[in-house]
């Protein structure tokens, strides 16, 4: 059984009570301040909110600019006009940039804007698109490899086979495992045997040989294989 409380231990206050007290008196003593404080928390909280619904605001008005300049192209039927369709979904994505620089979908546009450039011969156009891309991207994302894979072939267009091939290069680094990995062997094989290497392009065709499930790309490097020993 607990010992019995004593007459003076009754007496004494509860040491809760005596703290909550305590505080109490410490709140009045300074209330303007932590007003002052309640305000400034409820302030950020609006703020933090504001922010939030204008960010999801604006990225969706991005968004849709966006998927009107894709669709524009992406869903063209008639390949005579496709020309066309290309300059009017560079001009939504050039708007898209303007308006809402520092939304996704303006990142998302440079890379968009690199395929057309290079699918309707503007090859400079092209790279920068892909530079700017490049910049913004995270560095491990999937279409980050994608545009040292369109930037690879921009160089070899232009005949700068050294840029060409770090491009494929760094295409590879993000990309291996996939098929993409066996055409950017292909790929550097090409350049090398344009560049009069031919060991090097033996090198990457029989790498790519090793690494493609594609009867008709293993043919194919196959005979260039066969061709250059």
């Amino acid at each position: 059984m607990a010992d019995k409380l004593t007459k003076k231990e009754l007496e004494q206050p509860d040491e809760f009570h005596t703290i909550g007290w305590e505080i109490m008196q410490y709140i009045s003593e300074h209330r303007n301040r932590f007003y002052a404080a309640g305000v400034a928390v409820l302030l950020i909280i609006i703020l933090l909110g504001g922010w939030y619904f204008y960010r999801v605001n604006y990225e969706n008005k991005a968004e849709r600019m966006y998927s009107s300049a894709y669709n524009s192209y992406s869903l063209q039927g008639s390949s005579s006009d496709m020309k066309d369709a290309y300059l009017s979904a560079v001009g939504i994505y050039t708007n898209l940039v303007k308006e809402y620089p520092g939304s996704r979908a303006a990142t998302l546009s440079f890379y968009n804007m690199g395929n057309i450039y290079f699918n309707i011969g503007e090859v400079e156009k092209s790279i920068e698109a892909y530079k700017t891309f490049l910049k913004r991207s995270e560095k491990h994302d999937i279409l980050t490899a994608l545009a040292y894979y369109g930037l690879g072939y921009c160089y070899e267009k232009n005949k700068n086979y050294n840029n060409a091939l770090k491009s494929f290069e760094n295409s590879n680094r993000r990309i291996q495992g996939t098929l993409f990995e066996s055409i950017n062997y292909a790929n550097m094989g090409r350049i090398y045997e344009k560049m009069g290497r031919q060991k090097e392009a033996l090198e990457f065709y029989r790498k790519t040989a090793q690494k493609t499930n594609d009867p008709l790309m293993e043919m194919l490097v196959k005979s260039r294989i066969a061709a250059l020993s």
